[in-house]
């Protein structure tokens, strides 16, 4: 019990020296991660340029009908803002990859 409660404390006193993990590799990781995120990134780019048919960078759940099922389906869960629209953002589910 007592080690459990040193443990909290440290945790407690050093909040920055734990990271979050992510399973989204950054686009400027070297090596097979960074080029299959460098893939992703330009496919997810393509599907939302061509979905976003009055290119106002972002995509109304009419143009997201006209497209894409699984977006259709989930719209209101990825619409974290709630605006009526998804931004790129809400599109990749991350903001690691700007557009």
């Amino acid at each position: 019990m007592r080690y459990l409660a040193l443990v909290l404390l440290a945790l407690y006193a050093a909040p920055g020296t734990l990271q979050a993990q992510t399973m989204i590799p950054s686009l400027d990781e070297p090596g097979r991660k960074g080029d299959l995120a460098r893939a992703a990134k330009q496919r997810s780019a393509t599907q939302f340029d061509a979905t976003d048919e009055d290119k106002d960078g972002r995509l109304s759940r009419t143009e997201v009908a006209k497209h894409s099922r699984y977006l259709t389906d989930n719209f209101d869960k990825l619409d974290a803002n709630k605006d009526g629209y998804l931004s790129w953002e809400e599109f990749l589910g991350h903001n690691r990859w700007p557009k």
